[in-house]
């Protein structure tokens, strides 16, 4: 996501120079001392910054700034479900249960859908995440995990298709055992992994704007 693939062209389209990400994809991993942006990618080779602009409880999105060259939208899944105590509630059926899980999708699509409707308006190269996996020792809960994760994902996919906004597919792209430092939570090195597929994402899309891709 740092090291932009092209020299010599500071204003050109493809020069990742401003990346803001919509969402708290980062709020709850330790990415150490120092800047975020060398924590992501370490030695970049161009000069770059990063902005996050987490989701607010209530309002609108806060203002992307005006020097912004990219955008991604990015939550944290796993850990959100787990916060959200949807899988920890009893359910005296399973249509009650998926009322449940749709209900939360549903306030969880008019966020997401506001964070899109607030890169459209930048009209910057814009990638969007699917929810970040988790990576439960037990595996009865890993598949409830995977099951409600993927009901939250669809509405992903479908806002991201319907805005023709290209997608980096999380679920594909964190699919080691080293990806994660806790069932939750990505380690250092799944950030990592994530950032240089965004990056090349990024980099693809401002060349070639319009087509919806997906990434992994």
């Amino acid at each position: 996501m740092t090291e932009n693939p092209v020299e010599g062209k500071e204003n050109s389209r493809d020069v990742i120079r401003h990346l803001v990400l919509l969402g708290d994809a980062l709020q709850n991993i330790d990415l150490g001392d120092g800047a975020r942006e060398s924590a992501l990618v370490p030695q970049p080779r161009n000069p770059w910054k990063l902005t996050v602009l987490e989701v607010p409880e209530r309002g609108p999105v806060r203002a992307i700034p005006r020097d912004a060259t990219h955008v991604g939208i990015a939550l944290d899944g796993g850990w959100t479900i787990e916060a959200s105590g949807l899988l920890k509630g009893g359910a005296n059926s399973i249509e009650g249960a998926l009322e449940t899980l749709a209900s939360a999708a549903d306030e969880f699509e008019n966020v997401f859908t506001s964070l899109i409707d607030a890169a459209l308006e930048t009209r910057l190269p814009t990638i969007v995440c699917t929810l970040v996996p988790s990576r439960h020792v037990e595996p009865s809960r890993q598949q409830v995990a995977a099951t409600a994760l993927a009901i939250f994902n669809d509405r992903i996919l479908k806002r991201a298709f319907a805005a023709r906004l290209s997608i980096v597919e999380l679920r594909l792209v964190c699919d080691e055992d080293s990806d994660f430092a806790s069932e939750t939570l990505l380690s250092r090195a799944g950030v990592r992994k994530v950032a240089n597929v965004a990056r090349s994402a990024l980099y693809e899309i401002s060349q070639e704007p319009g087509r919806t891709r997906v990434y992994f």
